[in-house]
């Protein structure tokens, strides 16, 4: 009697490779639904994102519009920026003037006569520096009184009012320079010596209104420029206030030279902000049609396409941009009157001559058509915070979509318990059924033996 052969060991079966093929028989059709079905909820999720991204990117293109401050905004403009530049607040008045930078600002400076190096003692006692109403004394002592000493002590002094000082060596020897840290007029340096001991510190004195040992190498001016006419000076090189809300900054003298200086309403950065929510509007409007589209020829639809979500957003999106502004009693009150159209796709086109020229003639209302109490920017902001918001029509959506991940988490547990339940049995009946065989075949050796050793029998090759 033939015996049944194979790999296995009682049965000759490859039960392993049968139980595990069997296995994922079972598993296959209900994991590929699972991993599709959560595939497609993960594309819808990242639609959610995106939509809600082009929206919060529009909601900023809108702070600007939608602040009043904006549009009460003043540009100054130099003629000359090499000469003097400006900058101007809502305070300023729209005007041309001329200007005229005489001198800038400088920093007092006096040098000492030249002493052999810097090593060289000069004499004790005490400096009196003065700058204006402030003053500070260095005490000089001796042994202590070298020209390199002096210098050292009067920059560590801790109640120093402004004054630095160095050493400048040139053909004739060391020189003891003090210098004013600050310039203007008010920050001149003056010298008051007191000698002890060692003479020779007089030498150090300096009284900018009489004969000094020491030499002014720089005089402490004030800058000076002339507005329409009026003069004005400052320590420094900024001029606030001469012209209400304007401030001045020069940065070279040109004595006799007469420049402009034009303020006017920053109808410029009115315009830019403008343009950037229309181009935010117009990246929303395309991500609203991408997610929405229907290819009917490669029969393909977007992964948000017949959604009510989606449509209820593009819906409240597209009924504001449509409103005009109430309120207003002027004709100015919609973005067609700014040159702002709807063209192709939904999507806004600026007539870029109509809003210049809009800006131009007609700029104190236009502040009432983005800002106002029923302005575009207010309306849109308050409408895309909602659709934003947590608990809002995008966050309840995407929380849906998220139980649902964790249903299909849940469901692949149940699954793969299911499955090794299935696959424990199907174990245990290949096992079974492995015993069973190999008992068949060696009953079937055994009676083929038996059958060989019977008298009589022929054995057939």
């Amino acid at each position: 009697m033939a015996s049944v052969t194979a790999s296995g060991i009682g049965s000759g079966l490859d039960i392993t490779s049968i139980v595990s093929q069997l296995v994922n028989a079972e598993r296959a059709p209900q994991e590929n639904r699972l991993a599709s079905k959560e595939a497609l909820i993960q594309a819808r999720l990242s639609a959610y994102g995106s939509l809600k991204s082009a929206l919060t990117t529009f909601q900023s293109s809108l702070s600007s519009l939608k602040n009043a401050e904006t549009f009460t905004k003043r540009s100054a403009t130099s003629s000359d920026t090499s000469v003097f530049t400006a900058t101007s607040t809502d305070a300023a008045s729209a005007g041309t003037y001329s200007v005229q930078v005489e001198q800038l600002a400088t920093k007092h400076k006096i040098a000492s006569a030249a002493y052999a190096d810097s090593a060289t003692v000069v004499g004790a006692g005490d400096l009196t520096f003065t700058q204006g109403t402030e003053s500070f004394t260095v005490t000089i002592a001796d042994g202590a009184n070298s020209l390199q000493e002096i210098r050292d002590a009067i920059n560590s002094a801790e109640d120093n009012t402004g004054v630095t000082a160095n050493i400048v060596t040139d053909e004739d020897g060391a020189h003891l320079v003090f210098s004013s840290t600050n310039s203007g007029a008010e920050n001149a340096i003056k010298v008051d010596v007191v000698e002890s001991g060692a003479t020779g510190l007089n030498q150090l004195a300096f009284d900018p209104n009489n004969a000094s040992p020491m030499t002014e190498k720089a005089a402490a001016l004030d800058s000076k420029i002339i507005v329409d006419g009026f003069t004005a000076y400052s320590a420094n090189q900024k001029f606030e206030g001469m012209i209400e809300g304007v401030t001045i900054d020069v940065k070279k003298a040109e004595p006799g030279e007469t420049f402009s200086l034009a303020v006017k309403l920053d109808t410029a950065s009115v315009k830019k902000s403008i343009e950037g929510f229309v181009s935010s509007y117009n990246t929303l409007i395309t991500t609203l049609n991408d997610l929405t589209a229907y290819d009917a020829e490669a029969n393909t639809a977007g992964l948000l396409q017949g959604d009510s979500a989606t449509r209820s957003v593009a819906n409240k999106i597209r009924q504001e941009m449509g409103t005009i502004v109430s309120g207003l009693g002027v004709e100015l009150d919609s973005l067609a009157e700014l040159g702002i159209t709807t063209g192709d796709k939904g999507k806004l086109e600026i007539d870029s001559a109509k809003l210049t020229s809009v800006l131009d003639t007609d700029f104190a209302n236009i502040a009432g058509v983005f800002s106002g109490d029923n302005g575009y920017a207010t309306r849109l902001d308050s409408v895309i915070g909602d659709i934003t918001a947590g608990g809002g029509i995008l966050d309840n959506r995407t929380e849906g979509l998220k139980k649902q991940v964790e249903r299909i988490a849940e469901q692949r547990e149940t699954l793969n318990r299911r499955v090794a339940s299935i696959e424990a049995r199907y174990q245990a009946q290949f096992s079974a059924l492995d015993t069973l065989l190999g008992q068949l075949n060696s009953t079937g050796t055994f009676l083929t033996q038996q059958l060989d050793n019977l008298p009589g029998s022929v054995f057939k090759k």
